[in-house]
């Protein structure tokens, strides 16, 4: 709470009393010149201070005085040197008031004040309380030992002494104003206002009053009330620099941001170089959102003071929000050059660094901030992100873990972890965090996505469906969700169901080529060739470069029995993906379709280059040899089948065939009796 000095202004006459040569005449030229410094040492005619010190010199130095008339000269020859601030003096003038009349309780009460000006407290209540000792009525004194109690924060005592000079002067406004000032410190914000209240009551011209009551109210979030006290100092006192800021912020308060940027202005053309008027206007603008002039505002305040590090992470903050990382990292890195300490600079730039996918310095910039504030979950889960990111997931597990330790209400870090167990396919904990999370959050569609997801890998697709149809539930919107259940009833064998869940999906978000493709899937598991052809060619519109629809049209091409076609978009998806092996086989199926078993023989050799483990492909490529009738060829491809798998029937009787086709007939009957056995 800003408010008047609470230094007191002493009253001449009330001091010190009235000095007079107690009826004495002086007639002769000597007591002329007397009776001109008794006039200058009690300030007749508003002569100087120099000549007031002078007269008053004089009387004490006449050696016409004593007593309490000496005691009057020496007072107000410290009261004028208190005036000048030489407290020294005052107080040698004052102690020396005090030895000549023990029982001047003026003296005691101005010997206090110069006591209170060189700070020193304890003096400073000694000697009000020998004054009130000796006037109990001393008003003065009892706002001034106020005062002293105020400077030492005993507000206890402060409020009782302003409450004894009110009970004595019930029109005193600056008691009233002090005690209320007491009050605020003391958080009874509802006795501050009414002491202030009546303050203005009896000088309703008194800015400060209406400043001070306004921060009261302001204390209370009454910020309507406090704005208009604020707009009555400013009426009263329009250049009152303070009055605008505390107005600009009860604004900010009610987010009439228009309204805080006006004062703020006002108080940049009352002092072009108030550091704190620009740094606040900018925080005004940040607010809503106009971040172009937030950051000149920012600028500016740097300008008036570079080390001003609030307005560099400010800026910062700005910078990051408009995606300019590089002159948020800049900014950031001044912070904690000027404050090396600043846990929220290190966590801020990290926060830039990540973005920027500079995942090693964020980790860095992470770990300091968790070096200086070992207890704040934030920057344990942040860097838990950039671990994963870097898909170190075991480090990134390790600190999600931190940060649900330290704060078992965050969902972020659940989720988080459970993403990272799922990456390291430990489904099961995985599992375990969504539900936490969902726990924490009933409400949050994603999750019970993902858990549904981690469902699905562990082939629980019943459990998966009933996660995806809550989050179906809670966003129906949740293009993913009707995706991912979409997988979960294809994979059930459930295609109508699976077809319905892509169609919405696909309502939803009618450029994700995957989820065509996924449809694609499922008409052809139904055999309906004709609308997977058209799912697989709107994928592929959509997602050209995207080998498995070109594959996954081919098979349904072929299926068709279009091999021209299948084997045109087997030769897009190997021109795509050149090392999928099943793609080369699938197209030597149709070139073997279309008897051209030269260039069937040559895809499944290259299938068998890319996949010598490919059985199916050796198995193909002896059915191929096998109508050219090279049978060696055949004989060799269909042992080579056998080796690999031992139970395929399919290989023996291929092989029994070949040897049959060559009249070994011993050789052939084996083979089909071990195929027989096989197939039972």
């Amino acid at each position: 709470m800003v408010a008047r000095s609470r230094r007191s202004v002493f009253n001449w006459i009330g001091a010190v009393g009235t000095f007079t040569a107690f009826g004495l005449s002086f007639v002769t030229s000597a007591n002329a010149q007397i009776q001109r410094d008794v006039d200058r040492c009690t300030g007749k005619d508003g002569v100087t201070p120099e000549l007031q010190i002078g007269g008053c010199t004089a009387v004490i130095e006449s050696k016409i005085y004593a007593g309490k008339e000496l005691a009057f000269a020496f007072n107000n020859r410290g009261l004028i040197h208190y005036a000048r601030r030489d407290f020294d003096r005052a107080i040698a003038d004052f102690t020396e008031a005090i030895r000549l009349d023990s029982n001047f309780a003026h003296g005691y009460g101005n010997r206090a004040l110069a006591h209170k000006a060189r700070g020193e407290l304890d003096l400073t209540i000694a000697d009000y309380n020998q004054a009130i000792k000796l006037d109990p009525d001393y008003a003065f004194a009892l706002n001034g030992r106020g005062n002293a109690y105020m400077d030492l924060k005993d507000y206890d005592h402060a409020i009782a002494d302003y409450t004894s000079a009110i009970k004595l002067n019930p029109t005193d406004r600056n008691a009233l104003k002090s005690r209320g000032l007491a009050h605020y410190y003391e958080r009874n914000v509802d006795d501050a206002i009414a002491d202030l209240t009546e303050a203005t009551k009896l000088d309703p011209n008194d800015a400060s009053t209406f400043f001070n009551r306004a921060i009261a109210y302001s204390a209370k979030s009454d910020h309507g009330r406090a704005i208009a006290d604020y707009t009555e100092a400013i009426r009263l006192g329009p250049d009152n620099v303070a009055a605008h800021a505390g107005r600009a912020g009860s604004y900010s308060a009610k987010r009439d941001y228009d309204g805080a940027i006006a004062d703020y202005t006002q108080m940049i053309r009352l002092d072009p170089k108030n550091r704190d008027a620009f740094y606040n206007r900018a925080v005004a603008y940040r607010a809503k959102p106009d971040f172009d002039r937030a950051i000149a505002d920012y600028t500016e305040a740097i300008k008036l003071d570079p080390n001003e590090a609030r307005a560099h992470a400010g800026r910062g903050a700005l910078y990051s929000d408009k995606r300019d990382y590089d002159a948020a990292i800049a900014d950031y890195a001044v912070v904690v050059q000027i404050d090396p300490s600043n846990r929220n600079a290190f966590y801020s730039r990290g926060i830039a660094y990540r973005a920027k996918q500079d995942y090693d310095r964020a980790i860095a910039d992470f770990t300091a901030a968790i070096r200086l504030d070992p207890a704040g979950a934030s920057a344990y889960a942040a860097r838990g992100i950039s671990y994963s990111a870097k898909r170190d997931y075991e480090h990134a597990i390790s600190d999600y873990g931190d940060a649900v330790r330290l704060d078992p209400k965050d969902r972020s870090s659940f989720y988080n972890r459970g993403i990272a167990y799922r990456a390291k396919q430990d489904y099961d904990r995985g599992i375990a965090d969504f539900t936490a999370a969902i726990a924490l959050d009933p409400n949050d569609a994603a999750t019970f996505t993902l858990r549904g997801n981690s469902y699905s890998a562990k082939r629980d697709y019943d459990s998966a469906i009933a996660d995806y149809s809550e989050a179906i539930r809670l966003d129906p919107k949740d293009r993913s969700a009707f995706s991912s259940r979409g997988l979960a009833y294809h994979a059930k064998q459930n295609y109508d169901l699976a077809i319905a869940d892509y169609a919405e999906a696909i309502r939803l978000d009618p450029r994700d080529a995957r989820t065509w493709h996924n449809r694609g899937l499922a008409y052809a598991s139904t055999q309906n060739y004709d609308r997977a052809i058209a799912d697989y060619t709107e994928a592929i519109r959509l997602d050209p470069k995207d080998a498995r629809a070109w594959h996954n049209r081919a098979l349904a091409d072929y299926a068709k029995r279009d091999y021209d076609r299948a084997i045109a978009d087997y030769t897009e998806a190997l021109a795509r993906d050149p090392n999928n092996a099943s793609a080369v086989n699938n197209r030597g199926n149709a070139y073997y379709a279309k008897y051209d078993y030269d260039r069937a023989i040559g895809d499944y050799s290259e299938a068998i280059r890319l996949d010598p483990k490919y059985i199916r492909a050796y198995g193909n490529r002896g059915g191929a040899y096998y109508v050219k009738r090279d049978y060696s060829q055949a004989i060799a491809d269909y042992t080579e089948a056998i080796r690999l798998d031992p139970t395929l029937a399919s290989a023996y009787t291929g092989r029994g065939n070949a040897y049959n086709a060559r009249g070994e007939v011993d050789r052939a009957d084996a083979d089909f009796s071990q195929a027989r056995r096989l197939a039972k």
